[in-house]
């Protein structure tokens, strides 16, 4: 039971982030049995008092057996009223009042009927109150408590029927017919509640699993877009700033000595244009990863090495299959790492691995970048930058983390984490 008055009865339990109602609660304390949220629990109040009133009517104007007997039943009608505004009304509201709530009830009903007849109307309220207090997964514990209230109802119409063969034929047949129909309609109602909740609860995950394939989508489109800007600046842009680099070189040697520096600078700017030119090129360029991940990543690194002198040392665990946006989020990553090593690392070294770590559950599947540059100066902060943020937001669309930090004695490391389930063999290469 929840602090804001909401009623459970059903197994296992359902929580998204974002508070998505489903209409399931955990395992109570109890009895391990779940429940079924039951919002507007004020309206119950009205319900049990307004009964309580009716019946109290009810007795004040037929006559009992014993004089006495009225002002017995309207006492303890009167009490259990007292009781239920006093304190039994947090049953609905908090656990530790469900079991004295239920035993009131029970006593209230039972002993009232011994009185009086008409206290037996009670159970209209009984029997769903009790299907709200003693919640069970499999139905066991509410048909009981039901039957304990039948069998006390039927020993007070016992009494109140004076005894004897023909009052407990009355009072069988009497709570047979209310016990059955008290069953009947509470195994009902619980029953398409728990259907509903279970439709909520896939109505939910369909809508997480909706909005997850609208943000790969989006991603495919980014995606796609990038790779075709890389060749329209593979294209043109790369290849005009190395036209502009050997003209400034032919320029620079025809010149005489007082426009030679002009020359130098000119080639100097575009030669760092031209750098920063292919490093988007690089980035945004499409690697295939037919063959697997783990080739996939040996062909990135190799054109990489060729492109900067860079030298890579690979470490590739056995993966097996795995999903194509895995292995598509990850060998972006790994070339967004590579691209970032390219342009701010100034590094000579660099290491690439993909291991899986921890074990059942738990099991990831790691990709680690890691180089022996200047490591993460004021200028670049772990969380600056499209790159970085881009690799984040495509991490996460696969439930992936991304970590970047400083490695002490220079250079930055970069882990890419995402779930794994299968265990891998591990296969080491270097270069």
């Amino acid at each position: 039971m929840d602090p804001e008055g909401h009623l459970s009865a059903g197994p296992g339990a359902w929580r998204q982030t974002g508070r998505v109602a489903t209409g399931r609660e955990g395992h109570d304390g109890a009895g391990g049995s779940g429940a079924v949220r039951v919002s507007g629990n004020r309206w119950w109040h009205v319900v049990v008092l307004g009964a309580v009133f009716l019946v109290g009517a009810l007795v004040a104007v037929t006559a009992t057996a014993e004089p006495w007997m009225k002002p017995a039943a309207l006492s303890l009608l009167a009490a259990f009223a007292v009781f239920y505004a006093a304190v039994g009304r947090r049953g609905l509201d908090e656990k530790r009042w469900r079991l004295p709530l239920a035993a009131t009830l029970v006593v209230t009903i039972a002993v009232g009927t011994a009185f009086s007849p008409n206290m037996a109307v009670l159970q209209c309220i009984g029997f769903p109150l009790l299907w709200l207090l003693v919640p069970s997964p499999r139905l066991g514990r509410p048909i009981v408590a039901c039957a304990v209230l039948s069998v006390g109802t039927a020993l007070g119409f016992f009494v109140s029927f004076g005894g004897g063969i023909d009052a407990l034929m009355q009072a069988v047949v009497i709570e047979g017919v209310s016990l059955g129909l008290g069953v009947g309609i509470g195994v009902w109602f619980t029953l398409a509640l728990r259907k509903g909740d279970e439709n909520t609860r896939l109505l939910a995950e369909l809508t997480a699993a909706q909005d997850q394939l609208a943000a790969l989508h989006r991603e495919a489109g980014a995606g796609a877009e990038r790779e075709r800007l890389a060749l329209d600046l593979h294209d043109t842009i790369a290849q005009n700033l190395t036209s502009v680099v050997m003209l400034a070189q032919r320029g620079r040697k025809r010149a005489g000595p007082a426009v030679r520096a002009d020359f130098e600078l000119i080639e100097e700017v575009a030669r760092e244009a031209l750098t920063e030119t292919r490093s988007l090129v690089a980035a945004s360029a499409p690697v295939p990863v037919d063959g697997g991940l783990a080739n996939a990543l040996d062909r990135l690194v190799t054109a990489f090495e060729r492109e900067t002198r860079i030298r890579i040392a690979t470490r590739f665990e056995e993966v097996g299959p795995l999903p194509r946006d895995h292995e598509v989020v990850l060998l972006r990553s790994a070339q967004e790492a590579l691209a970032n090593v390219r342009k701010h690392s100034r590094a000579e070294h660099a290491r690439l691995t993909l291991v899986h770590t921890g074990s059942g559950g738990d099991r990831q599947l790691v990709l680690t970048v890691q180089d022996d540059g200047r490591g993460l100066g004021d200028d670049v902060p772990p969380s600056s930058g499209f790159g970085l943020e881009g690799m984040r937001q495509r991490l996460a669309l696969v439930g992936g983390t991304l970590k970047v930090a400083g490695v002490v004695g220079g250079g930055t490391v970069l882990v890419a984490a995402i779930a794994a389930a299968e265990p891998a063999r591990q296969e080491e290469s270097g270069t």
